[in-house]
């Protein structure tokens, strides 16, 4: 057992389509572009990211920062983190939200991915109301 493929196996039970990628696995779900990421290491470690969901620049960097802190406190397990890029052409930096945990023998994936998902939109938009108010 490891955490993509049960990952894999709950998203075809749900008819949720995930295309593979270098780091895991993409899919669309309401409307957000989620990312599992697979540690060939750590086959029981679970890790759903939204990425980047703000981009980051010298004039918001001070609010962006704040805005994680406070995701960061208010959602047990999430964490809200910035993420420099590079991709041949562009560089900068955006904020993803990420939903961590170590699964045991047997996890419970129908809960399990309902929680984290619930989890990251929640704190996606309330760290996206926060750095937007003026």
């Amino acid at each position: 057992m490891n955490a993509k493929n049960l990952v894999l196996k709950y998203l075809k039970s749900h008819g949720i389509v995930a295309t593979k990628n270098e780091v895991g696995l993409n899919f669309i779900y309401e409307g957000w572009n989620f990312l599992f990421w697979n540690d060939a290491d750590d086959p029981l470690f679970f890790r759903l990211t939204l990425p980047g969901i703000f981009d980051v620049t010298d004039d918001n960097f001070a609010k962006a920062i704040m805005a994680c802190n406070n995701v960061n406190w208010n959602y047990k397990v999430v964490k809200a983190v910035l993420y420099d890029y590079e991709d041949g052409k562009d560089k900068g930096a955006s904020v993803w939200m990420c939903y961590e945990q170590v699964l045991d023998a047997t996890p419970d994936m129908t809960t399990l991915m309902n929680c984290a998902v619930q989890s990251l939109i929640a704190a996606a938009e309330a760290f996206t109301k926060e750095v937007m108010e003026e």
